[in-house]
């Protein structure tokens, strides 16, 4: 897909059921932190074309099962995010009018659709002391909406492939009193929640499942003493190694900050993931690395 021609910031792509178009969130054309959706057939020499319009907030697009609409977050009803879902045609143009799905006080964000139509999401409430609480619900095909977790800071959801399966994202609690961001997983049909690995130094989020269901992949960003982050790197979890560890993502061009994956090919090669390096000790060796160079550089 051919770049913006002006600095803009793509983020959140979202790849088609049948694997023809892509639609992600992007500033292009608007400032770097206001968003519109755009779409593009999934191939190189691509052009993308805007999806929405206007001054409101498009983020988290995601599709239905059919890939005929796509849903997502948006502020175009208020100030706070609600959710909403647009069909798309077999041409990757907007077709209807456009469904709003969520009306809540808070905000619906980070919409995953079941293969059944339901729509799990977070829902993001601020509090009066400047915090915000955070849990999951599932909107019904027939509308109806219940709460999935007890929060109070849960959120980013992505259903299993087969429907069975709920990952998202928790912190946990640290013994020096901080907190940290982890993968957790959930049966839809009812049970506990159980975390994934353990990754004490980074913060993960956005789950994004393979489409088979094997692998589980996510953005994790190392955050320095002031929490700004340092570094962000797409790990990914093999559901079915004897040994479940969390491996970093590396291709000739070498470790460099990624985020927001999206999943094309139907099977991956597992073979190939597995060679990648488990992911805490290969992130202690860039950031050394990384501390070795401006060292370097700042010697007389």
């Amino acid at each position: 897909m051919q770049p913006a021609a002006e600095l803009a910031r793509d983020t959140n792509p979202a790849v088609s059921p049948d694997g023809r178009w892509i639609v992600f969130a992007s500033s292009r054309g608007r400032p770097l932190d206001e968003t519109s959706l755009w779409i593009a057939p999934l191939r190189p020499d691509a052009v993308a074309v805007p999806l929405t319009r206007g001054a409101f907030i498009d983020a988290h697009p995601t599709w239905m099962p059919d890939g005929r609409a796509i849903v997502f977050a948006s502020t175009r009803a208020a100030a706070r995010f609600d959710l909403y879902r647009l069909a798309i045609d077999a041409n990757g143009r907007a077709a209807g009018d456009l469904e709003q799905l969520t009306s809540a006080p808070g905000h619906e964000v980070t919409p995953s659709v079941a293969p059944d139509g339901s729509i799990y999401y977070a829902s993001v409430t601020p509090r009066d002391d400047g915090g915000i609480e955070s849990h999951l619900e599932r909107r019904a095909p027939d509308g109806a909406i219940t709460r999935v977790t007890d929060g109070p800071g849960d959120s980013s959801p992505a259903v299993s492939p087969d429907g069975k399966t709920l990952a998202f994202v928790r912190p946990v609690a640290r013994a020096n009193g901080l907190a940290d961001a982890e993968l957790w997983t959930m049966p839809i049909a009812g049970g506990e929640p159980a975390r994934l690995v353990d990754l004490a130094p980074t913060d993960e989020g956005g789950p994004v499942w393979s489409r088979d269901g094997r692998e589980l992949f996510a953005t994790s960003v190392l955050r320095g003493s002031d929490g700004k982050p340092v570094f962000s790197s797409v790990i990914v979890i093999d559901l079915l190694a004897p040994r479940r560890v969390a491996r970093i993502l590396e291709d000739h061009v070498g470790a460099i900050p990624r985020l927001t994956p999206a999943i094309v090919a139907p099977r991956l090669d597992a073979g190939a993931l597995a060679a990648d390096p488990e992911y805490v000790p290969e992130l202690a060796r860039i950031v050394a690395a990384a501390v070795a160079n401006k060292d370097k550089e700042q010697a007389p």
